[in-house]
């Protein structure tokens, strides 16, 4: 320590091994483990109004302290500067403060801190060359969960489009009856309108067999505008086909590629490489739709005609027809057959008047007759609604079943991760043998049952009449097969709940609201699945952590840093591990572990129970000793060490600790000696 006039002596040597740090309350030993730990840029965590640098900092401000390395290397820091927190990535020392301990142990539930302690542990447990080139458990376990949970997203996507895929169809189908009566009234009112355009020609003087004729040019040009306006469409949406072509060459296949790049870039391929990746049509798209459009635009212009055919007399003479009797009128285009149409207007006699109401019913029939051309091809699609319906029930199936599946692998994966601990568990004995780490499903039912209650009128009479009833149904029928059982049993559970439930679930539907809204929402909880998640839990003894005592919790939380965590070989600094234990406990289950980690790393321990200082056999003993502070300053403290073959750190340890003289009776016992 420099500038440290409350520290008389400046330098501390520290034996490796287990070094205990005893003293009364209030005599520095706390002051020491974080002095420690400051040099060696782990205090950063552990500040808080309890600790020594904080509580003393207005005397701090020009003290420094540093620790020097068995290979010689030296590691310091400013006392005024120990809050940064871009150290926590490279502390050199392990430091578990007694505020730290106390929280994680006694918080009820599982502690986001204690989690972060364990997962640290049990990352530590891969070797490097299993740690896909990451730093941290999370980094990890989303590294090797990556697969499945983009497999879960996709197959989430799949059952959102197929559900409301499934929803329109229904929806379509229970329309049926209605379209096919629209259907017919809309054929009916066509040939009304035919009926009314033939009376016009009827009622006028003139020769029969032109006014036959002209009601036949009349039916032939309906039909010919209908043909014509199909061809104008398809020619429209093979030009559209062409620009999304060019459209997604262009600008979506490259991004495609680039988020490709970008979510695989440690895969090493070159730049070469990835051009092979790159989407495209198979085979010539340019050269198809250029061959189409040309074809289309072609009908269009025979189906229309030419201006000069159709215009070829510019003064028409009502006695000269336009095309011979002979001539097939389907085969004529339509600027001809309209001049043909109105040359026997004019033939036949028909008035001004009638001619405007002829053109006048020709358009409506045209278009009514276009519009009922869709109306039936949508009546012929709606009759197929039940093989569609079965198809998508099988697709929707398929894709929940294929997020169980995900969920499973998450769960293997997870399993596959506490591996290497559950291993050297299973070989440990005594405290070790009774912690136990297991992977399980969790199911948010009632998280579900509500969200599927939100949708649903309880006052209505039937099964799920009144809050809870979904909860109770759902808990006997979905549970098991939601918390323990295959992607198969899930999908298969789930279809049947459905199709035994819908027109329950319908009978339920809140009364004035929108149908189409209200079935994709129902569809879309149901097959939700964000209410089952994969955790891991740990256990004590058969015991939950999150329902252990907090003494129990901090036996748990000493077994992951003395036992479990092998493969840190950093000092660990623990500021009184006894505090939340009994004195049997400590015994029990402590001092062995406590003897078996000094031999693989420093161990330092601020303690008042003897047992962890004389029957864990201490390395060395540090005496902390305070005096009398003078108003505005601190107190001089001061550090004695030794072993056990010193007396005063015999006399020390019997005079300070709880338990002294019968740590010492039970450390003769062991040896066999006599006291």
């Amino acid at each position: 320590m420099t500038n440290a006039s409350w520290l008389p002596s400046t330098k501390i040597t520290l034996n490796p091994g287990l070094v205990a740090v005893i003293g009364a309350r209030g005599s520095g030993k706390t002051a020491l483990a974080d002095l420690i730990a400051a040099g060696g840029f782990a205090l950063s965590p552990h500040l808080n109004d309890k600790s020594f640098i904080r509580r003393a900092k207005d005397h701090l401000d020009e003290s420094e302290v540093q620790l020097e390395w068995t290979g010689g290397e030296k590691t310091g820091n400013h006392l005024a500067k120990t809050d940064r927190e871009d150290w926590l990535d490279t502390q050199r020392v392990q430091y578990l403060s007694q505020q730290f301990v106390d929280q994680l142990c006694s918080a009820e539930g599982l502690d986001d801190a204690l989690v972060g302690e364990i997962e640290r542990v049990i990352f530590n447990a891969h070797p490097i060359t299993d740690r896909l080139n990451v730093d941290s458990f999370k980094e990890l376990l989303a590294a090797r969960l990556e697969t499945s949970r983009q497999k879960r997203q996709r197959h989430h996507q799949n059952l959102i489009r197929a559900s409301a895929d499934l929803t329109e169809e229904r929806i379509k189908k229970d329309g049926l009856k209605t379209l096919e009566k629209v259907r017919d009234e809309k054929q009916q009112a066509i040939d009304r309108d035919k009926a009314a355009r033939k009376s016009l020609i009827g009622s006028t003087v003139g020769n029969k067999k032109r006014t036959r004729r002209l009601e036949q040019v009349s039916l032939v040009v309906d039909k010919k505008r209908q043909q014509l306006e199909y061809a104008k469409r398809q020619h429209q949406t093979l030009l559209q086909l062409k620009e999304d072509v060019r459209y997604f060459r262009e600008q979506q296949a490259p991004t495609m590629l680039a988020e490709l790049q970008n979510t695989h870039k440690e895969v090493g391929l070159s730049p070469t490489d990835w051009k092979a990746f790159k989407l495209d049509y198979v085979g010539n798209i340019g050269l198809l739709l250029e061959e189409h459009i040309r074809k289309a635009d072609t009908r269009v212009r025979q189906l229309q005609g030419s201006e000069q055919a159709g215009l070829a007399q510019q003064a028409l003479d009502p006695n000269v027809p336009l095309i011979s009797q002979e001539a097939n009128l389907t085969d004529q285009p339509l600027l001809l057959l309209e001049r043909e149409l109105a040359r026997l207007r004019a033939a036949v006699g028909i008035n001004q008047q009638n001619i405007k109401r002829h053109n006048t019913f020709s358009d409506n029939i045209a278009k009514a007759e276009v519009a009922l051309d869709k109306m039936r091809q949508r009546v012929e699609h709606i009759r197929g609604a039940d093989g569609r319906i079965r198809a998508l029930c099988e697709t929707r199936q398929t894709a929940y079943a294929g997020i169980f599946e995900a969920i499973i692998e998450e769960q293997e994966t997870l399993a596959a991760l506490y591996a290497p601990i559950k291993s050297r568990i299973g070989q440990a004995e005594g405290s070790l043998s009774k912690l136990s780490f297991s992977v399980k499903r969790s199911v948010a039912l009632e998280q579900w049952a509500n969200a599927g209650e939100a949708l649903l009128d309880l006052r209505t009479s039937g099964p799920f009449k009144g809050c809870g009833e979904l909860l109770r149904i759902a808990r006997d029928k979905l549970m098991p097969v939601w918390a323990t059982g295959n992607a198969e049993a899930a999908a298969a559970a789930l279809n049947k709940f459905v199709e035994t439930n819908r027109e329950t679930l319908i009978k339920h539907r809140p009364e004035g609201s929108n149908f189409r809204d209200w079935a994709r929402q129902i569809s879309d909880w149901l097959y939700s699945t964000d209410h089952i998640t994969v955790g891991y839990g740990l256990q004590y003894d058969g015991v939950d952590i999150e329902r252990l005592s907090p003494g129990t919790r901090g036996i748990v939380l000493l077994l992951l840093y003395l036992a479990i965590d092998a493969e840190d070989s950093r000092p660990l600094i623990i500021d009184q591990p006894e505090e939340n234990l009994d004195p049997q406990s400590i015994f029990q289950e402590l001092v062995c572990l406590f003897r078996e980690a000094k031999k693989r790393r420093q161990i330092i321990i601020v303690t008042h129970n003897a047992n962890l200082v004389v029957n864990t056999d201490a390395d060395q003993v540090i005496v902390a000793t305070c005096k009398p502070r003078q108003p505005g300053e601190l107190p001089s403290i001061s550090y004695q060490s030794g072993g056990f073959e010193n007396s005063n750190i015999r006399h020390a340890v019997c005079s300070i600790l709880e338990g002294g003289e019968q740590a010492f009776r039970e450390r003769a016992k062991r040896l066999r000696v006599t006291v």
